[in-house]
């Protein structure tokens, strides 16, 4: 009898062993099945676009083509015909618009001021025009062969250049209100031009000392982009990111219109966008 339980005994511990042994191996198939795939999964993912990226570039198209204000009274002074360079890297001569509700109705030097920064030089019809209107013009043009000088009537020529640090003939918009004594005074319409320009006027309006954010009450930006693709996803989010502070400072979008040559499609999203904008936007 003894010697029965004595075998049965032994034949449990061997059945036990079995499934000791069976599950250890299940689970080294398992774990090495996970193993092999997990560096496919990786490689999948990316080259699969993150749908947060997809949605960021969307939410910024949307922010600079979807007006949220009006403007009764509008008007899109027409460009030179002077032809730019190739690339067209230089912009200015398809129109600026310009809300008029945000300006005084009888403009003078006193009451009306305009700067333009990073103008084209073949192509000041916009500030000649607000300049025989009474609004008095402020150009910055760095890289020219003028001085100080008054181009047209009202229309004053600075050979500076707007940046973020202050140099030798480079200012920040801080440092061009204190030239010409505007420190606190309302600046009624800013315009960018040139490829950079629009991003440098920014960064220097929201460092502002004097709080100019507050002062200027219409901005025309002419936004140059990146094509959206991989390599200039993150490009693209920082100029969102920097744009948003507009709306941070009170500004709202009143005018948008992509510049033609400049059109183009991002397929995963079934979208036309462009590389270059005219935007405006008004301080509520």
């Amino acid at each position: 009898m003894q010697g029965k339980h004595s075998r049965a005994g032994v034949e449990w511990r061997v059945v036990a062993v079995v499934v000791l042994c069976c599950s250890l191996l299940a689970y080294s198939v398992l774990a090495t099945v996970l193993l092999f795939r997990q560096p496919q999964t990786a490689t999948i993912s990316s080259r699969t676009r993150p749908s947060y990226l997809l949605s960021s570039i969307e939410d910024l198209f949307d922010f600079i083509t979807v007006t949220t204000v009006n403007c009764s009274n509008s008007q899109v002074i027409p460009g030179s015909s002077v032809l730019e360079t190739e690339d067209r890297m230089i912009s200015g001569h398809e129109g600026t618009y310009i809300c008029l509700d945000a300006l005084p109705e009888t403009p003078t030097q006193e009451s009306c001021r305009i700067y333009s920064f990073g103008i084209n030089r073949n192509d000041i019809k916009f500030e000649t025009v607000m300049g025989q209107r009474g609004c008095r013009v402020h150009l910055l043009m760095a890289n020219t062969e003028y001085s100080y000088s008054r181009l047209k009537p009202n229309v004053y020529l600075y050979p500076l250049e707007l940046t973020v640090s202050p140099s030798l003939n480079n200012y920040t918009l801080d440092g061009f209100l204190d030239l010409l004594t505007h420190m606190w005074k309302p600046i009624h319409y800013v315009k960018t031009t040139t490829r950079g320009s629009e991003w440098t006027f920014l960064k220097t309006l929201y460092l502002s000392g004097y709080e100019a954010y507050t002062h200027v009450k219409q901005i025309r930006l002419l936004l140059h982009l990146p094509y959206a693709t991989d390599d200039h996803f993150k490009d693209l989010e920082s100029l969102y990111h920097l744009l948003l502070g507009l709306e941070y400072y009170g500004y709202r979008l009143v005018h948008s219109r992509p510049i033609p040559d400049s059109i183009y499609i991002i397929h995963n999203l079934q979208r036309h966008v462009a590389t270059k904008y005219e935007t405006v936007w008004i301080r509520e």
